[in-house]
């Protein structure tokens, strides 16, 4: 990883000590009920609209500050899942992800990397 992948790195662990000092900070800590994981589904959504709003007409700082508001929240959704699970998943997408090559896959009509048929 370059320098520039380090220096994003360090930032994302950042935001993410960030979202674990808010989760603290309103209590937002301890197990939690599919209730709580669905009540956050909607916020999420929200942050996504503001997303694609300002990927529509918005400055590129906009888009920026959007696409990380984006990103806090699924940050949040992750810490709030039991550990031992979220650490698991993290393994399993980075391998995953990892794993794909043009051999694999292609970038299909919307422009996501898909399994070639």
């Amino acid at each position: 990883m370059g320098d520039q992948g380090q220096e994003m790195a360090q930032l994302i662990r950042r935001l993410t000590a960030s979202v674990q000092t808010f989760h603290e900070r309103f209590g937002l800590i301890g197990d939690i009920s599919r209730q709580e994981l669905l009540s956050r589904v909607p916020i999420q959504e929200e942050e996504v609209r503001e997303l694609h709003q300002a990927i529509l007409g918005e400055p590129p700082e906009n888009i920026a500050n959007e696409a990380v508001d984006v990103l806090y929240v699924a940050i949040g959704t992750v810490l709030r899942l039991d550990p031992a699970l979220a650490a698991r998943a993290i393994q399993e997408v980075i391998a995953k992800n990892d794993a794909k090559t043009w051999d694999t896959h292609y970038i299909n009509y919307v422009g996501k990397v898909a399994r070639r048929p």
